[in-house]
């Protein structure tokens, strides 16, 4: 099968080829609706260190928090790599006092299905995401 070549793993996700776009995150066991299914740490940033990530590999991997004018976050652990779907399965919170994202199942996951998150911050939010261009 196309998408069975492990990229990255964990006890209960791992990070594999996606048909969505290159790579995604995926449940290894099912996952009840309501569990956490990560706890991430993350960096806050300005909004000019976030400019900054312009220039690098990291650009397509940050949380912009609000507006594009507002700053952003940089996540580590797998919370980069989850897809966005306007129907998603799963959503996350910021915490700033833990500095971590944490991403909740936002209905049950069965076992080999990709994780999506909405880029929009709401799992069923319809309205236009931006994805800026890809070189």
């Amino acid at each position: 099968m196309f998408f069975s070549r492990k990229i990255y793993q964990s006890q209960n996700i791992e990070v594999k080829e996606s048909p969505i776009h290159r790579r995604g995150v995926f449940a290894k066991h099912a996952i009840a609706k309501g569990k956490l299914i990560e706890k991430a740490p993350v960096i806050f940033l300005t909004s000019d260190e976030k400019e900054m990530l312009r220039f690098t590999k990291l650009y397509h991997y940050y949380f912009l928090l609000g507006t594009p004018e507002r700053k952003a976050a940089f996540s580590f652990g797998y919370a980069s790599f989850y897809n966005h779907s306007a129907n998603a399965n799963a959503f996350y919170t910021f915490s700033k006092r833990y500095q971590t994202i944490n991403l909740y199942a936002y209905k049950t996951i069965a076992a080999g299905t990709e994780i999506t998150i909405n880029y929009n911050g709401k799992p069923n939010d319809v309205s236009e995401v931006y994805f800026p261009n890809e070189d």
